[in-house]
């Protein structure tokens, strides 16, 4: 996926050679809402609302003053999942004993998209996004969240994005916006064991975009 993105752009460069390139830097917060179900037995079930700082650093390459191509890496954070659960502990005694759940999510995504921009008046602009983004969990993912028997935790995939902000234009090149950011990952794996998991995480970026025009 990383090397289609990077292949996009060169074929894409030589094509517009009077746009504009410009970069950014967001630095903000992420909304994580998890869902995880799990359909065996009793099917079991998580869901949580955490919170994660979130960075982010854009390249765009605008057409012309309203359209913009754009790829994006993003840090969404670390969301820390802590809660107790009960299990038997002689089976088939009813005698049940509690144990501690620490599961850690950290995910990135690197995002291939457009941006459309309209002034509303001088200097002062609203934009929208939409693409592609290419996520990864580095050191677990949701299906942790409810008993499996799958051992290999991080994992990857595609799923659409959107955003919607504002910007302002200080100088001919340097601009300062605010950005909501919308990218909902949603997977279904079968396990021998486990039955058939599914998990929606849905990431809410809520960003400070400091911009520079070359």
């Amino acid at each position: 996926m990383k090397k289609i993105i990077l292949l996009g752009v060169l074929v894409l460069l030589p094509t517009y050679t009077q746009a504009t390139v410009v970069s950014e830097i967001l630095i903000g917060k992420a909304k994580n809402k998890i869902h995880t179900y799990q359909d065996h037995d009793l099917g079991d079930s998580y869901s949580s609302t955490l919170n994660s700082d979130s960075f982010g650093f854009r390249l765009g390459y605008e057409f012309n003053e309203y359209l913009a191509f754009e790829i994006a890496k993003h840090r969404h954070g670390e969301s820390v999942n802590e809660y107790t659960i009960s299990i038997p502990a002689h089976f088939p005694s009813d005698y049940k004993q509690s144990m501690q759940v620490r599961v850690p999510l950290e995910v990135e995504s690197i995002r291939f998209g457009i941006k459309g921009k309209s002034e509303i008046f001088k200097d002062f602009s609203i934009n929208a996004r939409f693409g592609v983004a290419h996520w990864e969990y580095k050191d677990a993912n949701p299906t942790k969240l409810v008993p499996t028997d799958n051992i290999q935790y991080q994992e990857s995939g595609n799923d659409l994005y959107a955003a919607i902000g504002l910007e302002y234009l200080f100088t001919e090149h340097f601009y300062l916006g605010v950005e909501y950011s919308l990218l909902g990952i949603k997977e279904s794996k079968e396990y021998d064991y486990s039955g058939t998991i599914k998990y929606q995480h849905d990431i809410q970026d809520f960003s400070v975009v400091l911009g520079w025009r070359f």
